[in-house]
């Protein structure tokens, strides 16, 4: 399922809403980046609509993901999103405990 080419064409402008450092607060919820991406379908939030692309999870903590998608046009895209806004059914691997 993918999203209509008029909401493609509003977003090659915008940029994704992602996390900000202090919600991601790394010092406490480390990232782990896997050798191989994961495919997930994520909410993604822009200014003017929310998307929900098939996307790569590249990174991701205890509460947070880095999904990477390609448009329609070709831009490469990421964001962090919350762990929540990631589909039902995507089995994140633990993370890694600090060394």
């Amino acid at each position: 399922m993918g999203i209509g080419r008029g909401i493609e064409e509003i977003l090659i402008r915008a940029q994704p809403v992602s996390l900000t450092d202090a919600e991601l607060d790394v010092e406490h919820h480390p990232i782990h980046r896997p050798a191989e991406p994961r495919p997930v379908r994520a909410w993604v939030r822009f200014p003017e609509t929310v998307i929900r692309p098939e996307c790569e999870a590249i990174a991701w903590t205890d509460r947070a993901v880095q999904v990477r998608w390609t448009s329609v046009n070709g831009i490469v895209r990421t964001a962090w999103v919350w762990r929540g806004a990631i589909e039902d059914g995507w089995d994140r691997p633990p993370i890694p405990p600090r060394r």
